[in-house]
């Protein structure tokens, strides 16, 4: 687990520095889910300068389109917010 600051494997396998501090939880099908924050500038197909990226055992969403306070959302909002590109 990378602190913030710190550079991580995003979605893609490419290192970008982790923004602020990494949110968990667990959707309606049992599946834990780890989101953190990137830096988005460099990202191939970049649609901004931030992005969420949602990672699970089995799959990872990187995400363009999110709120600004997404670390206060509920695990349901969170989990509806991973579906957004």
């Amino acid at each position: 687990m990378s602190a913030p600051g710190e550079l991580a494997r995003d979605g893609d396998g490419h290192h970008r520095t982790v923004l602020g501090a990494a949110v968990t939880y667990v959707d309606g099908d049992h599946v834990h889910w780890r989101v953190t924050e990137h830096d988005g500038r460099g990202v191939p197909g970049s649609r901004g300068e931030r992005c969420l990226v949602f990672a699970s055992e089995g799959a990872t969403r990187r995400v363009w389109d999110y709120p600004l306070d997404w670390r206060r959302l509920t695990p349901l909002v969170l989990a509806t917010v991973s579906w957004r590109r």
